[in-house]
């Protein structure tokens, strides 16, 4: 996808981004114009479709003329900008984040069903150190019961927020959100009680890391074990597209499919979690009759 889809002459700018020139329209984050074309940037607070909120500060990149390292993802681009995001000093800076962020994170991946698919774990591997400095006790927070759907281990969250956006902005129910100050801060409901979002599931999606994951999906199996097959869902009558993921024929949960045209990158509770139904002991696989307080089979009768 180009960064300046056929651009009116006065809404462009020229930005150099690690030496090459970039054309970009006025207004966008930096994030915005190295994610259009290609350029890496880390990042866990910032969503392209969630508003912004810079809090986990990984995004840091050197701005020429700036006295310190700017977040990608809150700073507007300037006709002429000149913007490092490889060099030694952003570097510097982004692995100095990632080790703050490791602080008080368990060492729990082997057990953690984010396993595999945990941006904080692949980005560790790129700007962690290979042994902390942080000999201290972690800090532990205790889980929240927020439902029958979402399994929470708040002591890995990072306070990235993305929850508390998605729920706040999309899903139009600001149910989650941050209580506590400097290191009590705790993401949860402002009181006990179960999440009542009908597109709370896409909390899992968003979270970079295991503070929030499936529960019905919960230790039954491994991200690399499970075989992808496009469909698209049969309860929102939009047609959402949706992956089920499989192991040796057993469909074992659904994620949403990218498609701008019809659910962008979301999906409704009752198509994310309406799979369990496939394989359940009370599903019906002929149609039934009562007759005389009697069930049997509605074609033999027919």
């Amino acid at each position: 996808m180009s960064a300046t889809p056929n651009l009116p002459a006065d809404d462009q700018i020229t930005v150099e981004i690690d030496g090459q020139p970039y054309k970009a329209r006025k207004g966008q984050m930096i994030i915005e114009v190295t994610d259009a074309n290609g350029i890496s940037v880390p990042r866990f607070c910032y969503h392209s479709k969630l508003p912004i909120a810079a809090n986990c500060r990984m995004c840091l990149v050197q701005v020429e003329k700036a006295p310190k390292p700017l977040p990608a993802c809150a700073t507007p681009i300037a006709d002429g900008m000149k913007i490092q995001t490889q060099s030694d000093y952003a570097r510097k800076a982004q692995k100095a984040v990632m080790e703050f962020l490791l602080i008080n994170h368990p060492l729990d991946c082997p057990i953690c069903d984010q396993g595999g698919e945990c941006e904080l774990q692949d980005l560790a591997l790129g700007y962690g150190r290979d042994v902390s400095r942080f000999a201290e006790t972690k800090r532990v927070v205790k889980d929240k019961n927020i439902g029958p759907l979402i399994s929470t281990c708040m002591t890995r969250c990072i306070h990235c927020t993305r929850c508390v956006r998605f729920l706040d902005v999309i899903a139009g129910q600001k149910e989650l959100g941050g209580t506590g100050r400097g290191e009590n801060v705790e993401i949860g409901t402002y009181v006990e009680r179960a999440i009542e979002s009908e597109m709370s599931g896409n909390v899992i999606d968003v979270c970079p890391v295991g503070a929030l994951t499936s529960k019905p999906f919960q230790y039954t199996a491994r991200a690399w074990e499970l075989q992808q097959t496009p469909s698209v869902a049969p309860h929102d009558c939009v047609g959402s597209n949706l992956y089920l993921h499989s192991r040796r024929g057993e469909v074992m949960r659904a994620v949403p499919r990218d498609n701008e045209e019809l659910n962008e990158v979301w999906l409704s509770d009752r198509d994310r979690f309406a799979y369990q139904g496939l394989a359940h002991a009370e599903r019906l696989t002929q149609p039934q009759r009562k007759l005389n307080g009697q069930w049997g089979t509605a074609l033999a009768t027919i």
